[in-house]
């Protein structure tokens, strides 16, 4: 190979390398959107829970942790598997609002939350419990439509809880067919 070929070659390339760093890559670092935030529904540590409601329907149970192990205390007590609370209480406690979908609304019957099908409430020593109720299915059907009790924005959240909650449910509170 030529080496004046090869020179002016890697003359080039160094030009077009230097162009991209010092002009090009500052505009890819500010035009980048930045990550958005997942906001926690429940603002609770996992381990200062120490009871859960959990209604739906008629249906409703309560567990209760006791000496770090977790009971259902209503509707009968019952000895739980400690590996589903925990991952129904990890489930309850790792949901994110997706997004905010009204803020401030008095039309709640749209999003299903004049009677909610469904709430949890979480009691931590030491603060307030909190309410999550729980609407209608968005119509994209990944999300449900939900609101914290005492607030005025609807939020989405994922329809894992569901799933989980029913899944709960069905093993532990709601009779065989």
């Amino acid at each position: 190979m030529n080496v004046k070929r090869m020179v002016i070659l890697a003359a080039l390339f160094c030009a077009l390398l230097g162009y991209v760093l010092f002009f090009e890559s500052p505009a890819l670092k500010q035009s980048k959107p930045a990550a958005e935030q997942l906001v926690k529904v429940f603002s609770f540590p996992e381990n200062a829970i120490q009871s859960m409601v959990i209604r739906t329907g008629s249906v409703q149970a309560t567990l209760t942790r006791r000496d770090k192990r977790w009971e259902l205390s209503a509707p009968a007590r019952t000895v739980l598997n400690q590996e589903q609370a925990e991952s129904l209480l990890s489930t309850i406690t790792g949901l994110v609002q997706i997004e905010i979908v009204s803020q401030g609304t008095e039309e709640l019957g749209q999003y299903g939350l004049e009677n909610p099908a469904m709430s949890i409430t979480l009691s931590a020593a030491g603060a307030a419990p909190v309410t999550l109720l729980v609407g209608s299915d968005c119509p994209t059907g990944v999300s449900m439509y939900g609101m914290l009790q005492g607030t005025k924005d609807v939020i989405q959240v994922g329809t894992l809880l569901k799933f989980s909650i029913n899944s709960f449910l069905d093993m532990y509170v709601r009779p065989a067919s």
